[in-house]
């Protein structure tokens, strides 16, 4: 096999692995003890080039959704388009807001309310200015009896 042959088919594997790992949902299944209880957490997004770093908290009557510019350094200005739902009504929801001056120490904070035996979704997207996506994600929380 010569070198250009080689080299194609290096670009092929690289290639292929970006487009499924560009096409995989996560699903993950968080078990929050709470007095006892288990939550469940359902969790969708496409993590390939994502500028930020998601963390989320659950408390007994609140949400806190943290969204933290990956690269420390950075100084951003985005637009977030979000819809919290509780049991399919919609709560709260903004369309392009902007956060000025996003930093890894100011990041961009969401806090909601919470009962605990309502099932919740929360869905976001943040942009640029000229509205590149930095980030994409959805996030369904079920109360401690789903499933049981």
């Amino acid at each position: 096999m010569n070198n250009l042959t080689k080299v194609l088919i290096a670009l092929l594997l690289l290639i292929s692995a970006g487009i499924i790992l560009a096409g995989i949902n996560f699903y993950a299944v968080s078990e929050y003890t709470d007095g006892g209880t288990v939550q469940r957490a359902s969790i969708s997004g496409d993590s390939t080039l994502d500028s930020f770093v998601t963390e989320s908290e659950s408390h007994k009557d609140h949400f806190v959704f943290t969204y933290i510019p990956r690269d420390p350094n950075a100084t951003l200005e985005c637009y977030m388009t979000y819809e919290f739902k509780r049991d399919g009504t919609t709560q709260e929801s903004a369309d392009k807001k902007l956060y000025e001056g996003v930093t890894a120490s100011d990041p961009i904070v969401l806090e909601f309310p919470r009962e605990e035996s309502s099932e919740y979704e929360l869905n976001v997207t943040i942009e640029d200015a000229e509205g590149a996506i930095l980030h994409k994600s959805g996030m369904t929380i079920y109360p401690p009896t789903h499933g049981n």
